[in-house]
């Protein structure tokens, strides 16, 4: 007798839970493409990936996405881009960007839909000591990546 009150009583409530759950799932986007459908411009994203081992100097390297999703070209100014460590410019960011290995085509207005997608090793031992957490992003004049976490330890260098 207890167990039909209380599936009385728990059925109609996991129901409604259901139906909550549903009705709010349909009211967001569907897609990260609907997302940035709904803010057309430059959008960055980048990653990080410590390399310590088989390397002479330990460095993370950086990789970098810029994606143009308007409808029309975007110059993405190269000059204004930094990378931000605990909330403050890397002083090098020009030259991190203006050396090495960049985009293939080189550094350009990005049309609509187009994207470049590069990397950058930072050593550690000039970018990332003491050890600990840092906190990483990206931003230029027209953008701004999300802020990941890159931890380092001993065994990182």
């Amino acid at each position: 007798m207890i167990c039909r009150s209380v599936a009385t009583i728990v059925c109609p409530l996991l129901l409604a839970v259901v139906m909550v759950v549903q009705t709010t799932a349909q009211k967001t986007p569907e897609s990260a493409s609907e997302r940035a459908k709904s803010c057309p411009g430059l959008h960055a994203g980048i990653s990080a990936q410590l390399m310590s081992l088989y390397i002479e100097t330990p460095a993370v390297m950086l990789s970098f996405v810029l994606l143009n999703d308007s409808e029309t070209p975007v110059d993405v100014e190269v000059r204004s881009w930094r990378i931000v460590v605990n909330g403050k410019d890397l002083n090098d960011s020009g030259m991190i960007f203006g050396n090495g290995p960049g985009p293939v085509g080189g550094y350009r207005v990005l049309n609509p839909g187009e994207s470049y997608e590069f990397g950058k090793a930072l050593p550690i031992a000039e970018n990332f000591l003491p050890n600990g957490q840092y906190k990483l992003s990206w931003k230029g004049a027209a953008f701004q990546s999300p802020t990941i976490a890159v931890t380092i330890t001993p065994a990182s260098h």
